[in-house]
């Protein structure tokens, strides 16, 4: 479904107009092709097929074979005489060869299994990182087009009021200067618009990027989605936290990683202690005699060995090695370590998007009230304009402190909605 959906988007991209996306599709996108989301994956196939590789060791060795050797000259005998001899043998068979080591077996294919397990945590972190980046570099799109539409109204407005103010200049009932000044303000919105264009290209190419979609592509958000989104509300900061400790990939990775070591602390101490295995059962036939030629070939018939042994190995590796249990144990503390870093810096995460988002939702409301005065404000400057009790300076300057008031609730909406995605991420949601 991801994949069609990325080749659906790709050829609609193919075509010069704007493509418009909403962060629905982003989020579905950013998940479709992105190569370090299939980069993770593959470590996590990887560290899958050597658990089971690992677990594999326990099966025993099957060998087929077949074997002729000649001999033609001196040899000598046990008790030393030498001798001139000429003869062959051959064989051929089947055999089952068991080489156990049942304690390292084991302990290692636990490690091992601990260590997929880590990869596929990994894996879904990436996963997670690369959608949180594209929605984050999507809000800093709609954020550059919003804004670039407010300076746009802006401008719409302005213009209309030169063409009223240059009717009052030729009446002669205002100042040219006062044009003169609405013309300026005008040049100023133009230059503001282009750097919004500039702005909402970058961002488009940013977001092009973490897509892995064409770099040219124009990208255009949808304006649906300029709203303030809650989606942590009811919640308090130590409740969260103790929701990340239990569902962040991160931890559950690093503890996977601890038992690893914890396994591998055990192979070092135990499985020394646990014997060895060498067994093995081989049947076939076997032929030969004296003399090198065909008229032995005949003196065939069949033949089986078997052996059972048990053994300990003492010194590197085996028995009484300090140092590997040593070294053993310093990767059980650092793994230990780790875990505990991995678990602070998540409640660090937790406590910053908490308090970012409720400062921008904060900010949002005393833009809200900015925005009420500023309306006003120019309502009653217009007004005043109207009735030649106003200037046309105080008049302008109202509008532009409506235009930032408005492009001060955009970037705190932005905020928001950013800090909204980054706390539920940093939850682990």
């Amino acid at each position: 479904m991801k994949l069609a959906l990325s080749f659906l988007f790709i050829a609609t991209l193919a075509h010069a107009d704007p493509a418009f996306v909403d962060l629905r599709t982003v989020m579905k996108l950013a998940g479709a092709k992105n190569d370090e989301i299939q980069l993770a994956r593959a470590k996590h196939d990887e560290a899958v097929a050597e658990s089971k590789q690992a677990w594999q060791r326990f099966w025993p060795a099957l060998s087929l074979g077949a074997g002729y050797r000649g001999h033609d000259g001196r040899l000598q005998d046990i008790g030393g005489n030498v001798f001139n001899a000429n003869k062959q043998q051959y064989n051929v068979g089947t055999g089952v060869m068991i080489d156990w080591s049942p304690g390292d077996i084991y302990y290692a294919a636990l490690a091992s299994k601990q260590r997929a397990l880590a990869a596929e945590h990994l894996a879904e972190k990436s996963r997670i990182d690369i959608v949180t980046q594209s929605v984050e570099r999507y809000y800093d799109l709609l954020a550059a087009e919003a804004s670039m539409v407010i300076i746009e109204d802006d401008l719409q407005l302005t213009e209309d009021y030169a063409k009223q103010l240059e009717g009052a200049v030729t009446a002669g009932t205002a100042f040219r200067a006062d044009l003169l000044r609405v013309k300026s303000q005008i040049s100023r919105a133009k230059l503001a618009i282009r750097q919004g264009e500039e702005a909402r290209d970058l961002a488009a190419a940013r977001l092009a990027e973490i897509l892995r979609l064409m770099p040219d592509a124009a990208l255009r958000p949808a304006k649906s989605d300029l709203v303030p989104v809650k989606m942590m509300s009811g919640k308090g900061v130590a409740t969260m936290i103790s929701l990340a400790q239990q569902h962040r990939p991160e931890v559950q990775a690093a503890q996977a990683i601890h038992s690893s070591m914890d396994a591998e602390k055990d192979r070092a101490r135990i499985a020394p202690m646990i014997p060895s295995v060498q067994a093995g059962y081989t049947v076939g036939g076997f032929g030969g005699g004296p003399g090198v030629g065909s008229q032995q070939w005949g003196n065939f018939g069949r033949q089986q060995d078997f052996y059972v042994g048990l053994g300990w190995k003492i010194g590197p590796g085996g028995l009484f090695d300090r140092q590997r249990q040593n070294i053993a144990n310093a990767r059980e503390e650092g793994a230990s370590l780790q875990t505990s870093q991995v678990r602070a810096a998540i409640g660090r995460e937790v406590v910053e998007a908490a308090t970012r988002s409720q400062s921008a939702n904060d900010q949002i409301k005393i833009n809200d009230e900015a925005v009420d005065a500023a309306e006003e404000m120019t309502k009653l400057a217009k007004e005043r304009q109207a009735s030649q009790i106003g200037v046309v300076l105080e008049y302008l300057l109202a509008r532009e402190e409506l235009t930032r008031a408005r492009q001060s609730r955009v970037k705190a909406v932005t905020d928001f909605n950013k800090a909204q995605h980054a706390l539920k991420r940093a939850v682990g949601k």
